[in-house]
């Protein structure tokens, strides 16, 4: 190197310049060192994810479809538990209903057709109304005593004859099945021979029918 370079560099790194060349590269060392490690760092850093939002409970909008439920026997009403038709009387029968062949009358002294049940009992023995319905006649029968007769549903009537004077019912009254309408008497001169007993008889649309048809 020649003698002038020499100096050049001597003056360049003698004195102050000597001191500026060694901070600028303390500076672009301490640089080079700064992003070395930055970069790495920021590549290894884990990505945390922010605590998860709480799930809100579902709400259910839609009615759930209801569940069958075992069936429930309907309530019978009291009422419900009698029956509709019922025997006016409980007794003996001594006649039967018969209008195809002829049965003899001991009071009448004859053969002929009986339209009803002829029922003993002691007189006094109440008379009860078979179903409900209208009374339609009280009356005292020439050949069957005191009658009454009670219009029910259907065309249905029903007869009760040979029962004791003044029966405590009235036309036109409304009565149910039960009722008591008279008592058993002896008022038939039909029947006479049989002593206290109920002629009961029935009809269906105006044409008699046997009683036990009805009351079974």
């Amino acid at each position: 190197m020649s003698k002038y370079n020499e100096s050049k560099v001597k003056a360049i790194f003698g004195g102050k310049g000597f001191y500026i060349a060694l901070v600028l590269c303390l500076l672009a060392a301490a640089v080079i060192v700064y992003v070395a490690l930055l970069h790495p760092l920021q590549k290894a850093k884990p990505v945390v994810d922010a605590d998860p939002a709480p799930v809100a409970p579902v709400i259910q909008t839609q009615p759930i479809e209801d569940i069958p439920a075992e069936p429930v026997e309907p309530t019978v009403k009291p009422e419900e538990l009698v029956p509709q038709v019922i025997s006016p009387l409980d007794g003996t029968t001594v006649t039967v209903f018969s209008t195809t062949e002829l049965m003899y009358d001991e009071t009448m002294a004859d053969w002929r057709t009986h339209n009803g049940l002829d029922i003993q009992a002691a007189e006094g023995d109440s008379v009860k109304t078979a179903a409900d319905g209208t009374v339609l006649s009280v009356k005292n029968d020439e050949l069957m005593g005191t009658t009454v007769v009670i219009r029910h549903a259907d065309g249905y009537t029903t007869q009760y004859s040979s029962l004791m004077e003044t029966p405590p019912v009235s036309e036109g009254q409304q009565v149910r099945a039960g009722d008591i309408i008279g008592c058993v008497g002896s008022t038939a001169a039909a029947e006479n021979s049989m002593g206290a007993h109920l002629h009961f008889s029935v009809a269906k649309d105006g044409k008699t029918i046997d009683p036990t048809e009805y009351v079974k």
